[in-house]
């Protein structure tokens, strides 16, 4: 005798995720605006969408993907197109190309009608596995972009620097470190002080000597001028 498949619904309940007076009033809704009970019950903020998926998942026997985790194949999704994967919200997530099988990620796991389109669009055999609609547009996204829509915003690719600009943080670097050397400062500060000091005593000395020569007569106040001028 064959088992009967618990409904999403029943799954929910028992998980104690949903209680009556919310399945009530789903059923409600839903007789309004149609649809999937499961996706009311989404769209009523009973549930998340990623709790419905567990659920569907569960019933169905087929695998709940994570998008980020493991990302679709490249060349899974360039066989089965971007256009294709984009009208019916699905990527590939693995199969074999030879063999014309593909398994695609779906927000919509239950719908045997969109995943029969599907196969008779592209040629391949289709199989379900469950991912929420938003990673599946992010990993649409990303495959077909060539780029990944899941690297982390805090820490970006660091792009290589211009020579010149990386040379020149090299001499700045190197130029910190030897200010940092208190060892060397003072050497140097030392041998200024020592320098100015020869100057001062040597224009003193000059001073005194011209001052003698003009005593003795052998230079005139103006020749003294003239050559401290050009010292």
């Amino acid at each position: 005798m064959a088992r009967t498949r618990v409904s999403v619904e029943d799954l929910l309940l028992r998980h104690r995720a949903i209680d009556e007076e919310h399945l009530r009033a789903a059923k409600e809704h839903q007789k309004k605006v149609g649809g999937e009970l499961g996706r009311v019950l989404v769209e009523l903020g009973y549930v998340s969408e990623e709790l419905l998926l567990r659920a569907q998942a569960h019933q169905l026997g087929i695998p709940l993907v994570n998008l980020v985790t493991s990302p679709p194949p490249r060349a899974l999704a360039l066989a089965l197109t971007e256009a294709l994967c984009r009208r019916f919200g699905v990527v590939p997530v693995s199969g074999n190309l030879e063999s014309k099988l593909l398994r695609v990620a779906t927000s919509s796991p239950a719908s045997i009608e969109r995943l029969t389109m599907l196969s008779e669009a592209s040629g391949f055999r289709i199989e379900p596995a469950a991912a929420t609609s938003d990673s599946i547009e992010k990993a649409i996204r990303a495959v077909f972009a060539g780029a990944s829509e899941f690297d982390d915003p805090e820490h970006p690719e660091v792009q290589p620097e211009p020579d010149e600009l990386g040379e020149l943080r090299d001499r700045v670097a190197r130029l910190e470190r030897m200010l940092s050397n208190n060892t060397q400062v003072a050497a140097l500060t030392a041998r200024i002080e020592r320098l100015e000091q020869i100057a001062e005593s040597d224009h003193n000395a000059l001073n005194v000597l011209g001052q003698i020569l003009l005593d003795l007569g052998l230079l005139t106040r103006e020749d003294l001028k003239k050559r401290l001028g050009r010292t």
